[in-house]
């Protein structure tokens, strides 16, 4: 059967915006550990129970909020950084200003170093000082007709995201905020140590540096304040729909389940098709590493790819992710290869790029995107990849915010998708 000329469009596209809805309709909005989220897992569970030959749903537990959460935690160590060196001229007792200079730096590298663990890493570093709640993954199979020896996966989120408070009432302002805060983070490590090797050698000048300081520090004010009211405390973040990002994919996979219950011949006959929803991407790709560390052992065993997606939005914008610069993960070019070579036997057209983008100011804002679900896969050394389909320029309008709602979803981006992961399974045969 050639599924290109199949009957998939009308009947799979109302079924996928269809099934969107009413995860948005009867959850609502799903921050990661959330009660919505658990319920919106249930829902795709009953789906993928329609499709699939065997389904499971697997709890786990994690901090979902010292994902984000550590931001606040940085911007406090920041300030008593600052707050000890414009302390040192009290001299209160001996070796005061070598204590308050060493306390100063120590801050410092405390905050770079969450920040490096957290974000540039997606460790959990200092989870344990958060709150621990449970989130789940939802696994559908698809027995192949003889014994296994390739799994190809298909996998989105149905977290939604905390409101992003910078983008919901600054916009472009989001981006600005976040690097003058990293620069002035970056740079004030850097004055900090200096600080504190001329105070061991008695060479302190301390007028000068305090008047750097208070440049660095008046000028760090506003994006203070902005970062650490990133998000907001509580279910008080808990306000994005999450249409787009990612209840999107989530329906594409189901949409792949519904499609091959009714055409099993087209799955190869040594495949087994897995169709995965992950929880709390949104907190640090939670659910997906999860899943990884528990099913490494078995997934080594056989041939496996993992055909991620992430924010189906544009119809013209179709992406590859083959690098993430923020956790520097390169995916894997067998995926992307078959993921354009399905793509082109569907007439469709698609690129390749680093997540956030390739011209010179997408790839400066993709130094702060954050990662993909795949990068759980690829860091363990299974073939992925992501695909994306964002519009950067629309995207300011709904991304982590309420407005990510069913109808900023573009007529055909989800068929497209669709069309290219079938013909990704039937290219396979």
């Amino acid at each position: 059967m050639n599924l290109l000329k199949a009957n998939i469009d009308e009947k799979n596209s109302n079924y996928m915006y269809k099934i969107i809805q009413t995860i948005i309709d009867t959850c609502g909005p799903r921050m990661p550990c959330s009660p919505q989220e658990a319920q919106a897992a249930e829902i795709i569970k009953k789906e993928l129970e329609l499709v699939c030959d065997e389904v499971t749903l697997e709890t786990f537990s994690c901090n979902p909020r010292a994902f984000l959460g550590y931001i606040k935690v940085d911007i406090v160590l920041v300030l008593l950084s600052f707050l000890s060196f414009f302390l040192i001229p009290l001299n209160l007792f001996n070796y005061w200003g070598y204590i308050m200079s060493f306390l100063s730096f120590s801050f410092n590298l405390i905050s770079i170093l969450i920040l490096w663990n957290e974000f540039f890493n997606y460790r959990e570093f200092i989870d344990p000082l958060f709150k621990s709640r449970t989130s789940q993954n939802v696994i559908g199979k698809i027995a192949p007709h003889e014994e296994p020896k390739k799994i190809i996966i298909f996998s989105g989120h149905h977290d939604s995201a905390l409101q992003f408070n910078l983008l919901t009432y600054l916009k472009i302002g989001y981006p600005i905020i976040i690097f003058i805060g990293l620069i002035i983070m970056i740079l004030w490590l850097f004055t900090s140590i200096f600080v504190l090797l001329v105070m061991i050698t008695n060479l302190l000048n301390y007028d000068f540096f305090f008047i750097f300081a208070l440049i660095l520090f008046l000028i760090g004010i506003p994006a203070f304040i902005g970062l650490f009211f990133f998000v907001s405390f509580g279910e008080k973040a808990n306000k994005v729909p999450g249409a787009v990002d990612n209840l999107s994919s989530v329906a594409i996979v189901l949409a792949i389940g519904s499609f091959l219950k009714n055409h099993k011949e087209s799955i190869p006959k040594n495949t087994e098709i897995r169709l995965i929803s992950f929880g709390c991407e949104e907190a640090g790709l939670r659910g997906a590493y999860r899943y990884v560390a528990k099913h490494l052992d078995e997934l080594k065993k056989f041939e496996v790819e993992c055909i991620n997606m992430d924010g189906i939005h544009s119809s013209d914008n179709i992406a590859i992710i083959d690098f993430e610069p923020s956790t520097r993960t390169k995916h894997s070019k067998i995926v992307i290869e078959k993921i354009f070579n399905a793509a082109k036997s569907s007439q469709i057209k698609v690129n390749a790029s680093a997540l956030g983008g390739s011209n010179t100011l997408e790839k400066i804002f993709g130094q702060v995107t954050g990662g993909t679900d795949a990068t759980a896969f690829s860091k363990s050394e299974i073939k992925a990849a992501t695909i994306t389909a964002m519009n950067l320029k629309k995207m300011l309008e709904f991304y982590h915010q309420p407005t990510d709602t069913s109808d900023k979803i573009e007529e055909g981006a989800l068929e497209r998708v669709l069309k290219i992961c079938l013909a990704y399974i039937t290219n396979d045969s």
